[in-house]
């Protein structure tokens, strides 16, 4: 039976790893591996999935056969009956243009920044900003009080996508509206602009001439999610790999799809351990754990605490992520290269190595640091990498898709997260022969990490303990050969894609056979 699946996150973007990685790993191989119809869903507003779906098929992240279907999209396409009018182009013709007759066009920042102000008998009335490559991205227009009025966001080829509408006195939008290629105003937004919270949607079918009211994102979604599932002819099973999301598939109808639900990290606020509030965002999934057909988390030891606090009802599984072999892996060991591979923000306390190589290089000089990621820390970490003297021996190296070739060279991979689920660059690292080192934190270090057998634990904030096992490691590279090779041997069994992908599917048929069991009964 081929059956159909799809996978909920409500932003996927193609500078993102972590979950997004997994979601199109797991896609592709439930794809090749079952042959099951699988597609990734998505919430947000972005005008470009098209060419984000392009770009993860052309670097081998994404299956061909796999889309990425977003709420706007899918109403705009069922809303869009013909092609882009003469009118539209142009317009978008005449204002790509720099120069403007009867303006005066402010352009000093336009080869720098891509941006002109336009002026007419003094008045500030339009901002245009363009993209590195030419195409018009939005104009701003402006009031005779310099009070920014609409925005109108377009297409590359040449049409008005969106149009947003400004309150006079705070500058934040109070309406929007969202078009098709052809101008038809398929979906309009109304904001509380103190807020920012949505008040109303108003869904608008071109074909029945039929509006459909919304009190929030939450209801709009869950509309389409019930439409997008309905229409399958057999009842889909539907992941929701984003926690905050949880409570929109809870709120769908149970008929729709099999809805499984998700945890990727620990669920646990500070410390992050048995005890501790539950994270805001857990909050509504855990507490419905009764109303909630499956529940897939990543290791034993989360699903012991998960029925130890909320109860036991047969329906918390065990599914770890999978390790997909890195292809442009080659050996080329630096013998003073140590790595990290982690998001640039403040819960992955990379300054915790950074600060700890300041006594790795007072015993090893030409020890080296290579860390590569982005995020919102980035400033941060630079600053402290300053502040320790540590420029010729600690690298931001920014993010990378080149795996194979950071960790050819790496002798050690590193982390120092206030808490896990089961890092996947950990898994990467032990599948190309490189021990981990980390902190022992909740949730699956020490469900991969065999302390001195697969790589290394150290208490949780002990920065000194951390230290010593870079030198430890830096200092013995036999050992660390021999130790690799049995990481990768560890996680290749455990962690396959053959593995993993057979759970899931043991999954899907057990939910299949629970609700034969319910029908039965009814």
């Amino acid at each position: 039976m081929s059956r159909k699946v799809f996978m909920l996150l409500y932003d996927i973007d193609v500078n993102k790893g972590g979950i997004t990685s997994v979601i199109l790993s797991r896609s592709a191989e439930l794809t090749n591996l079952y042959g099951f119809s699988v597609d990734l869903v998505s919430l947000d507003y972005k005008k470009n999935y098209n060419e984000i779906r392009e770009k993860f098929i052309r670097v081998g992240r994404l299956s061909p056969n796999v889309n990425i279907l977003n709420v706007h999209d899918y109403y705009k396409s069922n809303n869009c009956s013909g092609i882009i009018q003469d009118e539209q182009l142009n317009y978008y013709k005449q204002e790509s243009q720099l120069d403007e007759s009867g303006y005066h066009v402010q352009v000093n920042e336009y080869k720098d920044k891509h941006y002109a102000r336009y002026f007419r008998n003094g008045q500030y009335i339009k901002y245009k900003k363009w993209s590195k490559d030419g195409n018009l991205i939005f104009i701003d227009h402006f009031n005779e009080n310099r009070s920014r009025v609409s925005r109108e966001e377009f297409d590359d080829s040449g049409y008005i996508t969106r149009k947003i509408y400004f309150d006079l006195y705070s500058n934040k939008p109070k309406q929007e509206l969202l078009y098709t290629k052809d101008g038809f105003c398929y979906l309009n937004k109304w904001y509380n602009h103190s807020n920012g919270n949505i008040q109303k949607i108003f869904l608008f079918n071109k074909n029945t001439n039929k509006v459909i009211e919304f009190n929030s994102n939450k209801e709009f979604h869950v509309f389409w999610l019930n439409e997008l599932c309905g229409a399958q002819k057999e009842k889909p099973y539907l992941i929701c790999d984003g926690v905050g999301s949880a409570s929109k598939v809870l709120s769908m109808d149970p008929d729709s799809a099999y809805r499984i639900y998700t945890i990727h990290t620990n669920h646990f606020d500070e410390p992050y351990v048995y005890g501790s509030n539950i994270k805001e965002d857990h909050i509504t999934l855990l507490d419905n754990l009764n109303n909630v057909e499956a529940l897939v988390v990543l290791t034993e030891s989360q699903k012991k605490d998960i029925i130890k606090q909320f109860g036991d009802y047969n329906n918390v599984h065990v599914i770890p992520n999978f390790i997909t072999p890195i292809k442009d892996y080659e050996y080329n060991r630096d013998p003073n290269l140590v790595t990290m591979i982690s998001r640039y923000h403040p819960e992955k306390r990379i300054d915790e190595t950074i600060l700890a190589f300041k006594k790795v290089i007072k015993e090893l000089p030409n020890a080296v640091l290579e860390i590569y990621g982005h995020g919102e820390d980035e400033d941060r970490l630079k600053n402290i990498i300053k502040k320790s003297h540590l420029e010729n021996n600690v690298f931001l190296r920014g993010y990378t898709t080149k795996i194979g070739e950071v960790l050819g060279k790496s002798n050690l991979s590193i982390i120092t997260s206030k808490f896990e689920g089961l890092n996947v660059a950990s898994l990467e690292s032990m599948s190309c022969k490189v021990p981990v080192l980390s902190y022992d934190v909740n949730y699956g270090m020490s469900d991969i990490i065999k302390d001195g057998v697969t790589g290394f634990l150290v208490p949780n904030g002990d920065r000194n303990a951390l230290a010593n096992r870079i030198i430890e490691v830096l200092s013995n590279p036999g050992k660390m050969n021999l130790m690799g090779a049995v990481a990768q041997e560890f996680v290749n069994s455990r962690y396959s894609k053959e593995r993993v992908c057979r759970l899931w599917n043991i999954l899907f048929d057990k939910l299949d056979s629970d609700r034969g069991k319910k029908d039965n009964r009814i």
